[in-house]
């Protein structure tokens, strides 16, 4: 007897049987199954999180450089492309001309967004025209302060990613708290 149990634990020592083996297998294709159908989200995710923290951190840097050079500077959103598409451009007044002059070098120049990407903007409490031809709606100015704003981005494949980003008027832009 003790020569039979010794010989069936020997035995049970040199692989796993066929139930555990197929129980593997199907435990690793559900987790490949969970991460392929998870793998659009995050190439959305991380377009939408690039471009959004590239905007937060433009509009931050402006208005340092509108303290420190002691210039009025200005922030729109515009429609691209018969409305397909969003972006944004900042502008400089030039108190000489009076007049706001597109900025054309980096980072500040114009930007346009991904077809995916959706944005709305708010000024003191009022949704804006995109196509008013006027100064720009968000100011930025060289005393520091800036125009109170909420900009709404979202991504129009997914409801689950919208971030707004939002000021009002003395201190510093940032992603409202939901």
């Amino acid at each position: 007897m003790l020569m039979l149990t010794f010989s069936y634990l020997s035995f049970r020592k040199q692989g796993f049987t066929l139930l555990e083996v197929l129980i593997v297998l199907f435990v690793v294709s559900i987790m490949t199954g969970i991460a392929v159908i998870s793998l659009p989200t995050f190439t959305q995710t991380d377009s939408f999180d690039h471009e959004s923290e590239r905007l937060k951190a433009v509009v931050r840097m402006l208005g340092e450089e509108a303290v420190l050079q002691s210039n009025d500077y200005g922030f729109e959103i515009n429609l691209l492309e018969a409305g397909s598409h969003f972006g944004y451009s900042f502008y400089l007044y030039d108190a000489r001309y009076e007049e706001w002059q597109l900025l054309t070098e980096p980072p500040f120049n114009s930007r346009e967004l991904p077809a995916e990407i959706r944005l709305f903007l708010e000024v003191e409490g009022k949704t804006l025209d995109v196509l008013a031809e006027d100064a720009p709606p968000v100011l930025i100015l060289s005393s520091g302060e800036i125009t109170s704003f909420d900009l709404r981005m979202s991504h129009a494949g997914n409801r689950v990613l919208e971030k707004t980003l939002t000021s009002d008027g003395y201190s510093d832009v940032d992603w409202a708290k939901d």
